[in-house]
Protein backbone atom coordinates (compact mmCIF):
# COMPACT_ATOMS: atom_id res chain seq x y z
CA UNK A 1 0.00 0.00 0.00
CA UNK A 2 1.76 3.16 -1.15
CA UNK A 3 -0.65 5.63 1.08
CA UNK A 4 -2.42 3.87 4.00
CA UNK A 5 -4.26 7.18 5.03
CA UNK A 6 -5.87 9.75 3.30
CA UNK A 7 -7.65 13.12 4.18
CA UNK A 8 -10.23 14.54 1.79
CA UNK A 9 -11.37 18.19 1.95
CA UNK A 10 -14.25 19.78 0.65
CA UNK A 11 -12.84 23.64 0.36
CA UNK A 12 -14.84 26.42 1.83
CA UNK A 13 -15.81 28.83 -0.97
CA UNK A 14 -16.75 32.26 -0.01
CA UNK A 15 -19.95 33.97 -1.60
CA UNK A 16 -21.19 30.60 -2.00
CA UNK A 17 -24.79 30.85 -2.71
CA UNK A 18 -25.76 27.45 -1.42
CA UNK A 19 -24.07 26.88 2.12
CA UNK A 20 -23.52 23.93 4.39
CA UNK A 21 -26.79 22.31 3.49
CA UNK A 22 -25.58 18.59 3.24
CA UNK A 23 -22.81 16.51 3.26
CA UNK A 24 -21.03 16.38 -0.16
CA UNK A 25 -22.28 12.68 -1.78
CA UNK A 26 -19.17 12.99 -4.26
CA UNK A 27 -16.51 13.09 -1.42
CA UNK A 28 -18.77 10.47 0.32
CA UNK A 29 -18.56 8.07 -2.39
CA UNK A 30 -14.59 8.33 -2.36
CA UNK A 31 -14.28 8.37 1.28
CA UNK A 32 -16.86 5.21 1.44
CA UNK A 33 -14.96 3.40 -1.51
CA UNK A 34 -11.57 3.68 0.18
CA UNK A 35 -12.85 2.86 3.77
CA UNK A 36 -13.93 -0.50 2.09
CA UNK A 37 -10.86 -0.95 0.71
CA UNK A 38 -8.87 -0.73 3.63
CA UNK A 39 -7.77 2.74 3.34
CA UNK A 40 -7.83 5.08 6.50
CA UNK A 41 -10.10 8.09 5.75
CA UNK A 42 -10.91 11.54 7.44
CA UNK A 43 -12.61 14.30 6.29
CA UNK A 44 -12.42 17.76 6.84
CA UNK A 45 -15.57 19.84 4.86
CA UNK A 46 -14.64 23.57 5.55
CA UNK A 47 -18.13 24.33 4.29
CA UNK A 48 -19.59 24.08 7.51
CA UNK A 49 -16.99 27.13 8.96
CA UNK A 50 -14.02 25.34 9.62
CA UNK A 51 -10.77 27.51 9.79
CA UNK A 52 -7.33 26.90 8.59
CA UNK A 53 -5.94 26.39 12.15
CA UNK A 54 -8.47 23.92 12.32
CA UNK A 55 -7.56 21.81 8.82
CA UNK A 56 -3.92 22.03 10.58
CA UNK A 57 -4.81 20.20 14.03
CA UNK A 58 -6.70 17.75 11.87
CA UNK A 59 -3.43 16.85 10.12
CA UNK A 60 -1.08 17.27 12.46
CA UNK A 61 -3.71 14.61 14.57
CA UNK A 62 -4.01 12.38 11.81
CA UNK A 63 -1.07 12.76 9.72
CA UNK A 64 -2.41 11.60 6.45
CA UNK A 65 0.20 10.34 3.68
CA UNK A 66 -2.12 11.88 1.13
CA UNK A 67 -4.19 14.93 0.89
CA UNK A 68 -7.73 14.64 -1.70
CA UNK A 69 -9.38 18.18 -2.25
CA UNK A 70 -12.80 19.01 -4.28
CA UNK A 71 -12.24 21.40 -7.06
CA UNK A 72 -15.05 23.69 -8.20
CA UNK A 73 -14.86 25.98 -11.12
CA UNK A 74 -16.20 28.64 -8.74
CA UNK A 75 -13.76 30.26 -6.76
CA UNK A 76 -11.04 27.59 -7.80
CA UNK A 77 -8.16 30.38 -7.25
CA UNK A 78 -9.46 30.53 -3.80
CA UNK A 79 -8.76 26.08 -3.50
CA UNK A 80 -5.38 26.70 -5.40
CA UNK A 81 -4.30 29.00 -2.69
CA UNK A 82 -5.80 26.32 -0.19
CA UNK A 83 -3.51 23.65 -1.67
CA UNK A 84 -0.34 26.14 -1.83
CA UNK A 85 -0.93 26.56 1.78
CA UNK A 86 -0.94 23.28 2.66
CA UNK A 87 1.90 22.10 0.69
CA UNK A 88 4.10 24.71 1.78
CA UNK A 89 3.48 23.66 5.59
CA UNK A 90 3.51 19.94 5.01
CA UNK A 91 5.67 19.45 1.37
CA UNK A 92 6.09 15.77 1.99
CA UNK A 93 2.46 15.38 2.16
CA UNK A 94 1.13 14.57 -1.92
CA UNK A 95 -2.04 16.31 -2.75
CA UNK A 96 -4.30 15.36 -5.27
CA UNK A 97 -7.01 16.89 -6.83
CA UNK A 98 -10.77 15.66 -8.61
CA UNK A 99 -13.79 17.05 -8.88
CA UNK A 100 -16.15 19.16 -11.97
CA UNK A 101 -12.78 21.74 -12.68
CA UNK A 102 -10.19 19.32 -13.06
CA UNK A 103 -12.84 16.84 -15.13
CA UNK A 104 -12.82 19.91 -17.29
CA UNK A 105 -9.68 21.51 -17.54
CA UNK A 106 -7.32 18.68 -16.61
CA UNK A 107 -3.55 19.46 -17.21
CA UNK A 108 -4.17 23.55 -17.78
CA UNK A 109 -4.96 22.86 -13.56
CA UNK A 110 -2.05 21.23 -12.90
CA UNK A 111 -0.47 24.02 -15.35
CA UNK A 112 -1.73 26.83 -13.01
CA UNK A 113 -1.45 25.13 -9.28
CA UNK A 114 2.33 23.56 -9.37
CA UNK A 115 1.33 22.63 -5.89
CA UNK A 116 -0.78 19.58 -6.81
CA UNK A 117 0.58 16.41 -7.56
CA UNK A 118 -1.49 14.46 -8.91
CA UNK A 119 -5.20 14.87 -10.67
CA UNK A 120 -8.04 12.57 -10.72
CA UNK A 121 -10.30 12.88 -14.10
CA UNK A 122 -14.12 11.73 -14.58
CA UNK A 123 -15.00 9.47 -11.80
CA UNK A 124 -12.39 9.04 -9.18
CA UNK A 125 -13.21 5.97 -6.98
CA UNK A 126 -10.96 3.50 -8.88
CA UNK A 127 -8.50 5.64 -9.70
CA UNK A 128 -8.01 6.89 -6.33
CA UNK A 129 -8.01 3.81 -5.08
CA UNK A 130 -5.50 2.10 -7.20
CA UNK A 131 -3.16 4.77 -6.82
CA UNK A 132 -3.39 4.60 -2.82
CA UNK A 133 -2.53 0.67 -3.22
CA UNK A 134 0.85 1.74 -5.48
CA UNK A 135 -0.12 0.59 -8.82
CA UNK A 136 2.51 2.48 -11.54
CA UNK A 137 1.46 6.11 -11.55
CA UNK A 138 1.77 5.56 -15.64
CA UNK A 139 -0.08 2.50 -15.64
CA UNK A 140 -3.54 4.24 -13.88
CA UNK A 141 -6.68 5.66 -16.12
CA UNK A 142 -7.82 9.11 -15.17
CA UNK A 143 -4.41 10.03 -13.51
CA UNK A 144 -2.86 13.05 -14.09
CA UNK A 145 0.70 12.87 -13.06
CA UNK A 146 4.24 14.96 -12.72
CA UNK A 147 7.58 13.03 -14.42
CA UNK A 148 10.62 15.50 -14.62
CA UNK A 149 8.18 18.49 -14.85
CA UNK A 150 5.81 17.05 -17.49
CA UNK A 151 2.38 16.92 -16.90
CA UNK A 152 1.62 13.30 -17.95
CA UNK A 153 -2.56 12.36 -18.68
CA UNK A 154 -2.59 8.55 -19.10
CA UNK A 155 -5.94 8.40 -20.68
CA UNK A 156 -9.45 8.19 -19.56
CA UNK A 157 -10.44 5.04 -17.49
CA UNK A 158 -13.64 3.28 -18.47
CA UNK A 159 -16.53 4.10 -16.75
CA UNK A 160 -18.15 1.73 -14.01
CA UNK A 161 -21.07 -0.06 -15.71
CA UNK A 162 -22.19 -1.29 -12.59
CA UNK A 163 -22.81 1.16 -10.23
CA UNK A 164 -24.40 -0.98 -7.80
CA UNK A 165 -20.99 -3.06 -7.34
CA UNK A 166 -19.66 1.22 -5.26
CA UNK A 167 -21.01 1.35 -1.90
CA UNK A 168 -23.12 4.03 -1.02
CA UNK A 169 -22.05 7.07 1.29
CA UNK A 170 -22.67 6.35 4.83
CA UNK A 171 -20.73 9.84 5.99
CA UNK A 172 -19.00 8.45 8.85
CA UNK A 173 -16.40 10.54 9.06
CA UNK A 174 -18.93 13.81 8.27
CA UNK A 175 -20.67 15.82 11.21
CA UNK A 176 -23.63 15.50 10.03
CA UNK A 177 -25.14 17.44 12.64
CA UNK A 178 -24.04 20.28 11.38
CA UNK A 179 -25.58 20.69 8.42
CA UNK A 180 -28.90 22.95 7.50
CA UNK A 181 -30.93 20.16 6.35
CA UNK A 182 -31.42 16.54 8.02
CA UNK A 183 -30.90 15.40 4.39
CA UNK A 184 -29.46 12.82 2.75
CA UNK A 185 -28.07 13.55 -1.35
CA UNK A 186 -28.93 10.74 -3.75
CA UNK A 187 -26.90 9.84 -6.98
CA UNK A 188 -28.97 7.19 -8.58
CA UNK A 189 -27.39 7.47 -11.78
CA UNK A 190 -24.50 8.83 -13.72
CA UNK A 191 -23.89 10.14 -17.32
CA UNK A 192 -25.80 12.16 -19.71
CA UNK A 193 -26.41 11.48 -23.39
CA UNK A 194 -27.74 15.25 -24.49
CA UNK A 195 -26.30 17.72 -26.55
CA UNK A 196 -26.96 20.97 -25.07
CA UNK A 197 -24.17 23.34 -26.15
CA UNK A 198 -23.76 24.98 -22.75
CA UNK A 199 -23.84 22.30 -19.87
CA UNK A 200 -20.08 20.70 -19.06
CA UNK A 201 -21.70 17.66 -17.49
CA UNK A 202 -20.98 15.43 -19.77
CA UNK A 203 -16.98 16.65 -19.70
CA UNK A 204 -17.49 16.01 -15.48
CA UNK A 205 -19.27 12.40 -15.81
CA UNK A 206 -19.26 10.76 -19.04
CA UNK A 207 -22.14 10.83 -21.55
CA UNK A 208 -23.04 7.15 -21.23
CA UNK A 209 -25.65 6.83 -18.75
CA UNK A 210 -25.48 4.30 -16.63
CA UNK A 211 -28.11 3.55 -13.67
CA UNK A 212 -28.10 1.76 -10.12
CA UNK A 213 -30.82 -0.93 -10.12
CA UNK A 214 -34.24 -0.17 -7.91
CA UNK A 215 -33.14 -2.12 -4.77
CA UNK A 216 -29.68 -0.75 -4.88
CA UNK A 217 -31.40 2.88 -4.55
CA UNK A 218 -33.78 1.99 -1.77
CA UNK A 219 -31.25 0.32 0.13
CA UNK A 220 -29.97 3.46 0.74
CA UNK A 221 -32.85 5.02 1.59
CA UNK A 222 -33.82 2.29 3.86
CA UNK A 223 -30.61 2.67 5.03
CA UNK A 224 -30.85 6.07 6.41
CA UNK A 225 -34.59 5.45 7.49
CA UNK A 226 -33.48 3.66 10.06
CA UNK A 227 -31.49 6.48 11.07
CA UNK A 228 -34.55 8.46 11.02
CA UNK A 229 -34.05 10.42 7.75
CA UNK A 230 -36.96 11.60 5.78
CA UNK A 231 -35.62 13.80 3.48
CA UNK A 232 -33.94 12.44 0.32
CA UNK A 233 -32.72 14.66 -2.76
CA UNK A 234 -32.16 12.97 -5.96
CA UNK A 235 -29.15 15.02 -7.76
CA UNK A 236 -29.28 13.04 -10.97
CA UNK A 237 -29.07 14.42 -14.23
CA UNK A 238 -31.59 12.05 -15.65
CA UNK A 239 -33.49 10.57 -12.61
CA UNK A 240 -36.09 9.79 -14.93
CA UNK A 241 -34.65 8.85 -17.63
CA UNK A 242 -36.06 4.85 -17.55
CA UNK A 243 -39.70 5.45 -16.39
CA UNK A 244 -40.19 1.81 -15.46
CA UNK A 245 -37.15 2.09 -13.19
CA UNK A 246 -38.53 4.94 -11.35
CA UNK A 247 -42.10 2.51 -10.80
CA UNK A 248 -39.75 0.52 -9.68
CA UNK A 249 -38.20 2.38 -7.22
CA UNK A 250 -41.73 3.77 -5.90
CA UNK A 251 -42.80 0.43 -5.81
CA UNK A 252 -39.43 -1.27 -3.88
CA UNK A 253 -40.23 1.88 -1.55
CA UNK A 254 -44.19 0.90 -0.99
CA UNK A 255 -43.06 -2.44 -0.60
CA UNK A 256 -40.76 -1.69 2.37
CA UNK A 257 -42.80 0.30 3.87
CA UNK A 258 -40.82 3.37 4.30
CA UNK A 259 -43.91 6.33 4.58
CA UNK A 260 -43.59 10.11 5.83
CA UNK A 261 -40.77 10.73 2.70
CA UNK A 262 -39.98 13.63 1.17
CA UNK A 263 -38.44 12.97 -1.78
CA UNK A 264 -37.32 15.38 -3.82
CA UNK A 265 -35.59 16.23 -7.69
CA UNK A 266 -34.18 19.10 -6.90
CA UNK A 267 -31.45 19.32 -9.87
CA UNK A 268 -34.18 19.31 -12.43
CA UNK A 269 -35.61 16.31 -14.51
CA UNK A 270 -36.67 16.43 -18.49
CA UNK A 271 -39.91 17.15 -19.14
CA UNK A 272 -40.17 14.77 -21.88
CA UNK A 273 -39.17 11.82 -19.27
CA UNK A 274 -41.95 12.38 -17.30
CA UNK A 275 -46.00 12.12 -17.89
CA UNK A 276 -48.76 12.25 -15.45
CA UNK A 277 -49.10 8.60 -14.86
CA UNK A 278 -45.59 8.68 -13.73
CA UNK A 279 -45.61 11.54 -12.05
CA UNK A 280 -48.90 10.95 -10.12
CA UNK A 281 -47.07 7.27 -8.96
CA UNK A 282 -44.50 9.30 -7.66
CA UNK A 283 -46.36 11.69 -5.97
CA UNK A 284 -48.16 9.32 -3.77
CA UNK A 285 -45.18 7.43 -3.19
CA UNK A 286 -43.20 10.78 -1.08
CA UNK A 287 -42.12 13.03 -4.51
CA UNK A 288 -42.93 16.60 -3.22
CA UNK A 289 -40.90 19.14 -5.11
CA UNK A 290 -39.26 18.46 -8.55
CA UNK A 291 -37.00 21.33 -10.62
CA UNK A 292 -37.46 20.77 -15.11
CA UNK A 293 -34.61 22.22 -16.71
CA UNK A 294 -36.78 24.82 -18.96
CA UNK A 295 -33.89 26.84 -20.48
CA UNK A 296 -36.08 28.68 -23.00
CA UNK A 297 -39.92 29.60 -23.44
CA UNK A 298 -39.89 29.00 -26.71
CA UNK A 299 -39.48 26.50 -29.87
CA UNK A 300 -36.99 28.42 -31.59
CA UNK A 301 -34.26 29.40 -28.85
CA UNK A 302 -34.73 25.52 -27.34
CA UNK A 303 -33.71 24.32 -30.98
CA UNK A 304 -30.65 26.64 -31.15
CA UNK A 305 -29.55 25.20 -27.23
CA UNK A 306 -30.18 21.48 -28.67
CA UNK A 307 -32.11 20.76 -25.90
CA UNK A 308 -34.19 18.05 -27.67
CA UNK A 309 -36.93 18.56 -26.97
CA UNK A 310 -40.18 20.67 -27.78
CA UNK A 311 -41.67 23.80 -25.19
CA UNK A 312 -45.32 21.87 -25.83
CA UNK A 313 -43.89 18.95 -23.55
CA UNK A 314 -42.64 21.10 -21.49
CA UNK A 315 -45.46 22.89 -20.11
CA UNK A 316 -48.05 19.78 -20.54
CA UNK A 317 -45.34 18.49 -17.57
CA UNK A 318 -45.50 21.96 -15.88
CA UNK A 319 -49.33 21.85 -16.13
CA UNK A 320 -49.38 18.11 -14.49
CA UNK A 321 -46.88 18.64 -12.55
CA UNK A 322 -48.32 21.80 -10.33
CA UNK A 323 -51.81 20.51 -10.63
CA UNK A 324 -50.72 16.96 -8.37
CA UNK A 325 -49.45 19.41 -5.97
CA UNK A 326 -45.95 19.67 -6.71
CA UNK A 327 -43.72 22.17 -5.44
CA UNK A 328 -42.28 22.99 -9.15
CA UNK A 329 -39.25 25.20 -9.64
CA UNK A 330 -38.40 26.26 -13.31
CA UNK A 331 -34.77 26.58 -14.73
CA UNK A 332 -34.15 29.13 -17.73
CA UNK A 333 -31.17 30.60 -19.03
CA UNK A 334 -30.57 33.77 -19.83
CA UNK A 335 -28.98 35.59 -22.94
CA UNK A 336 -28.17 32.33 -25.36
CA UNK A 337 -26.66 32.97 -28.54
CA UNK A 338 -29.32 34.14 -30.97
CA UNK A 339 -32.03 34.87 -28.10
CA UNK A 340 -33.89 38.24 -27.91
CA UNK A 341 -35.71 40.08 -25.80
CA UNK A 342 -38.76 39.25 -26.58
CA UNK A 343 -37.48 35.46 -26.63
CA UNK A 344 -36.87 36.08 -22.97
CA UNK A 345 -40.56 37.50 -22.47
CA UNK A 346 -41.29 34.62 -23.77
CA UNK A 347 -39.90 32.45 -20.65
CA UNK A 348 -41.12 35.28 -18.19
CA UNK A 349 -44.44 34.42 -19.81
CA UNK A 350 -44.44 30.59 -19.28
CA UNK A 351 -42.60 31.01 -15.68
CA UNK A 352 -45.93 33.02 -14.60
CA UNK A 353 -48.68 30.96 -16.74
CA UNK A 354 -48.54 27.91 -14.03
CA UNK A 355 -48.79 28.37 -9.96
CA UNK A 356 -44.81 27.21 -9.47
CA UNK A 357 -43.24 27.79 -6.03
CA UNK A 358 -40.56 29.91 -8.03
CA UNK A 359 -38.55 30.61 -11.07
CA UNK A 360 -34.73 30.56 -11.54
CA UNK A 361 -33.09 32.64 -14.68
CA UNK A 362 -29.20 32.21 -14.83
CA UNK A 363 -27.46 34.00 -15.92
CA UNK A 364 -25.61 31.63 -18.91
CA UNK A 365 -21.98 30.47 -17.80
CA UNK A 366 -19.64 29.37 -21.08
CA UNK A 367 -17.74 26.61 -19.96
CA UNK A 368 -14.54 25.74 -21.79
CA UNK A 369 -15.10 22.30 -24.15
CA UNK A 370 -18.99 23.41 -24.22
CA UNK A 371 -19.64 24.01 -27.61
CA UNK A 372 -21.10 27.36 -26.78
CA UNK A 373 -17.41 28.25 -25.55
CA UNK A 374 -16.00 27.37 -29.15
CA UNK A 375 -18.74 29.54 -31.00
CA UNK A 376 -17.91 32.36 -28.43
CA UNK A 377 -14.18 31.86 -29.00
CA UNK A 378 -14.39 31.80 -32.55
CA UNK A 379 -16.66 34.83 -33.16
CA UNK A 380 -14.83 36.65 -30.39
CA UNK A 381 -17.87 37.34 -28.55
CA UNK A 382 -16.45 37.21 -24.92
CA UNK A 383 -16.62 40.54 -22.78
CA UNK A 384 -14.01 39.07 -20.31
CA UNK A 385 -11.27 36.59 -20.15
CA UNK A 386 -12.12 33.01 -19.62
CA UNK A 387 -9.38 32.43 -16.83
CA UNK A 388 -10.61 35.70 -15.17
CA UNK A 389 -14.61 35.20 -15.53
CA UNK A 390 -14.28 31.24 -14.60
CA UNK A 391 -13.23 32.02 -10.80
CA UNK A 392 -16.15 33.88 -10.21
CA UNK A 393 -18.32 32.15 -12.57
CA UNK A 394 -21.51 32.55 -10.83
CA UNK A 395 -25.14 31.66 -12.88
CA UNK A 396 -26.51 33.76 -9.57
CA UNK A 397 -24.45 37.19 -11.19
CA UNK A 398 -26.34 38.90 -13.53
CA UNK A 399 -22.57 40.23 -15.17
CA UNK A 400 -22.74 39.38 -18.66
CA UNK A 401 -19.51 37.47 -19.61
CA UNK A 402 -20.23 37.85 -23.42
CA UNK A 403 -22.56 39.63 -25.52
CA UNK A 404 -24.41 38.66 -28.70
CA UNK A 405 -25.71 40.81 -32.00
CA UNK A 406 -29.47 40.66 -30.46
CA UNK A 407 -28.28 41.39 -26.67
CA UNK A 408 -25.22 43.58 -26.37
CA UNK A 409 -24.01 44.02 -23.10
CA UNK A 410 -26.50 47.10 -21.52
CA UNK A 411 -29.30 45.10 -22.55
CA UNK A 412 -28.15 42.55 -21.27
CA UNK A 413 -27.44 44.23 -17.57
CA UNK A 414 -31.60 45.58 -17.96
CA UNK A 415 -32.89 42.12 -18.70
CA UNK A 416 -31.40 40.92 -15.82
CA UNK A 417 -32.13 43.17 -13.80
CA UNK A 418 -36.07 42.35 -15.13
CA UNK A 419 -35.62 39.02 -14.30
CA UNK A 420 -34.73 39.16 -11.05
CA UNK A 421 -38.26 41.30 -10.79
CA UNK A 422 -39.42 38.66 -12.35
CA UNK A 423 -38.33 36.07 -9.74
CA UNK A 424 -39.64 38.27 -6.70
CA UNK A 425 -43.01 38.42 -8.51
CA UNK A 426 -43.44 34.44 -8.72
CA UNK A 427 -41.80 33.95 -5.14
CA UNK A 428 -44.12 36.34 -3.79
CA UNK A 429 -47.50 34.93 -5.58
CA UNK A 430 -46.45 31.86 -4.18
CA UNK A 431 -45.75 32.85 -0.54
CA UNK A 432 -48.79 34.59 -0.66
CA UNK A 433 -50.47 31.32 -2.08
CA UNK A 434 -49.38 28.96 0.94
CA UNK A 435 -50.45 31.30 3.78
CA UNK A 436 -53.49 32.85 2.39
CA UNK A 437 -55.49 30.46 4.68
CA UNK A 438 -53.83 31.92 7.55
CA UNK A 439 -55.60 34.88 6.43
CA UNK A 440 -54.76 38.66 6.89
CA UNK A 441 -51.91 37.56 9.38
CA UNK A 442 -50.86 34.97 6.48
CA UNK A 443 -50.44 37.76 4.07
CA UNK A 444 -48.44 40.13 6.45
CA UNK A 445 -46.62 37.39 6.43
CA UNK A 446 -46.06 36.60 3.12
CA UNK A 447 -45.30 40.25 2.19
CA UNK A 448 -42.25 39.92 4.94
CA UNK A 449 -40.82 36.93 3.69
CA UNK A 450 -40.98 37.63 0.07
CA UNK A 451 -38.43 40.59 0.69
CA UNK A 452 -35.32 39.23 -0.94
CA UNK A 453 -33.29 39.58 2.19
CA UNK A 454 -35.95 37.65 4.77
CA UNK A 455 -36.25 34.34 1.78
CA UNK A 456 -32.13 34.74 1.56
CA UNK A 457 -32.19 34.63 5.55
CA UNK A 458 -34.26 31.42 5.19
CA UNK A 459 -31.95 29.45 3.07
CA UNK A 460 -28.69 30.73 4.51
CA UNK A 461 -29.44 30.50 8.51
CA UNK A 462 -29.77 26.61 9.95
CA UNK A 463 -32.38 27.22 12.27
CA UNK A 464 -34.88 29.59 10.57
CA UNK A 465 -34.45 27.20 6.88
CA UNK A 466 -35.16 23.75 9.29
CA UNK A 467 -38.56 25.29 10.57
CA UNK A 468 -39.43 26.68 7.27
CA UNK A 469 -38.73 23.09 5.87
CA UNK A 470 -40.87 21.75 8.63
CA UNK A 471 -43.86 23.82 8.06
CA UNK A 472 -43.39 23.02 3.91
CA UNK A 473 -43.31 19.25 4.69
CA UNK A 474 -46.05 19.35 6.94
CA UNK A 475 -48.24 20.99 4.14
CA UNK A 476 -46.39 18.85 1.12
CA UNK A 477 -47.94 15.90 3.26
CA UNK A 478 -51.26 16.74 4.19
CA UNK A 479 -51.71 17.87 0.84
CA UNK A 480 -50.65 14.32 -0.24
CA UNK A 481 -53.45 12.55 2.15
Amino acid sequence: MRYKKALLINPSVAGSYLGPIRPSAGLGYISQFLETNSVAVEVVDMVLGIKIKHLWDKIDKFMPEIIGVTVWTYKYRDTYGLIEAIKKKYPDIKVVVGGPHISTLRRDALSECSAIDFGIVLEGENTFLELCQGKDFKEIKGLMHRDKGEIIYNGDREFNADLDSLPFPKYGKFELNKYFLKEIMIISSRGCPYDCIYCPVKLAIGRNLRVRSAKNVVDEIEYWYAKNYRRFNFADDNFTFFKERVYEICDEIKKRGLTGLDLRCGNGIRADKVDRDLLFRMRETGFNYIGFGVEAGNNRVLGILKKGEPIERIEAAISDACSLGYDVTLFFLAGSPGETAADIEDSVRLAEKYPVFEARFYNIIPYPGTELFKWLKEKNLFLEDPQKYLNEASAFSNKPLFETEELPRGERIKIFKNLKKAENRILKRTIKRKLKKFGWPGMFAANFISVRLIYYLIRHHKNIRGIFERVRLNRTQSGAR
